[in-house]
């Protein structure tokens, strides 16, 4: 049998869930064993299936002298240090799918209620105000009428896309891999919601710096279920001008100001919640699968990195 080992276990995820990734990955002819120590035995270790939860780096990868294959259970890879495992020949895949559909529908919902400015509606009606005099000032805008600014058209970003226009909002995108791309200034000055999609990488981090936040026009809205790293958060924070954010992520998860960002009535805040929905894990593990077969019948893996 092919040695491997599950790392980590994310907050979602059952005993039950577990055991079922055991269970598929064994009649492929893998032995998987877990652990969530800090810092395994990862000698014989030949296929290592992480969460976002751990940090395979160059020290990981020193130890691991048997790995030949990481996949990861999330769609980001930022928490694995894919160039060093790439020189090691070390193959990385991870799981997009089980997560794009519900991360879309969130990030949309999320833009959706922003556009409509129902996160102010709702708020002076907690207040007891009956606000309908002030429409023509808040100015909830029609889909249709919307420029729609996305960065990052990978799995995630590209479903988003197709959304937006069947919506009838008009469409740009930010993503130096793709045909088609614009300067994220240019974006940034065109957009009316800049929804963020993309992956956390050097090139990522802070792309959303606060030069870019002031080139927004005044009531754009910024909406980030990609990583929190993506955004200067506190350059976010300080600007005045925008018409709504909805935020997902954040660059430490609790953060410490969350009240402060939960007392402005046009912020929409969940919890790392938007990849999740009842079938997730189910999904995940057909995922994580469905890698380890490409690999082990020497195919490309369905996403790798």
């Amino acid at each position: 049998m092919i040695q491997g080992l599950r790392w980590g276990m994310s907050a979602y995820e059952t005993e039950e869930d577990l055991a079922r990734e055991v269970g598929v990955l064994e009649t492929l002819g893998v032995s998987l064993s877990r652990s969530v120590a800090e810092r395994p035995d990862f000698r014989d270790v030949e296929i290592l299936v992480v969460n976002s939860g751990v940090c395979v780096d160059r020290q990981v990868l020193d130890s691991a002298r048997s790995l030949r294959l990481i996949v990861t259970t999330t769609s980001g890879s930022d928490h694995i240090d894919v160039e060093s495992a790439k020189a090691r020949g070390v193959a990385v895949g991870r799981c997009p799918m089980a997560r794009r559909d519900a991360v879309v529908d969130t990030s949309m919902a999320m833009g959706l209620a922003l556009l409509r400015r129902i996160p102010v509606l709702q708020h002076s009606a907690q207040e007891g105000r009956w606000v309908r005099d002030a429409l023509p000032v808040l100015a909830p805008t029609r889909v249709r009428e919307m420029k729609v600014g996305l960065v990052g058209v990978g799995v995630i970003g590209t479903q988003a896309m197709l959304r937006w226009k069947a919506l009838g909002a008009e469409v740009r995108f930010h993503d130096p891999s793709r045909t088609g791309s614009v300067h994220c200034d240019e974006l940034c000055e065109w957009s009316d919601l800049l929804s963020l999609h993309c992956s956390l990488s050097e090139s990522s981090r802070h792309l959303l710096n606060s030069d870019r936040i002031r080139l927004l026009r005044p009531g754009a809205i910024v909406v980030n279920t990609a990583r929190g790293d993506c955004i200067d958060l506190e350059a976010l924070f300080q600007a005045r001008h925008l018409g709504g954010i909805g935020l997902d992520v954040f660059a430490e998860e609790p953060p410490q100001e969350l009240g402060d960002w939960a007392s402005r009535d046009n912020v929409l805040l969940t919890p790392h919640a938007a990849g999740f929905h009842p079938n997730m894990a189910k999904e995940v593990c057909s995922e994580v699968a469905e890698a380890v077969s490409a690999f082990l019948a020497g195919e490309p893996l369905p996403a790798s990195l």
